[in-house]
């Protein structure tokens, strides 16, 4: 017996990937504050990736969860069958 329905698991699963790959796209602004901040280029880069992973798979993570919880949104509903 599965508690939560494969659609419901198809759009969380759906929405973790749509939100962590546009919570990526914050790389290249953190990653040049934390060049500005720390004084050192390659710190930077690596601390501003890290924080854009790390803030992605957060993102991605609430997103799903949202959907378990609340249910599937109108823009991942199925419109097939």
């Amino acid at each position: 017996m599965t508690i939560i329905p494969a659609n419901t698991k198809r759009a969380a699963a759906r929405g973790f990937i749509r939100t962590a790959a546009q919570s990526l796209a914050s790389a290249i602004p953190t990653s040049a504050i934390a060049i500005s901040t720390t004084g050192d280029f390659w710190l930077g880069v690596a601390l501003g990736a890290a924080g854009a992973v790390v803030t992605a798979a957060l993102a991605g993570t609430a997103s799903a969860l949202d959907i378990t919880a609340r249910g599937i949104p109108e823009d991942y509903a199925s419109t097939e069958g």
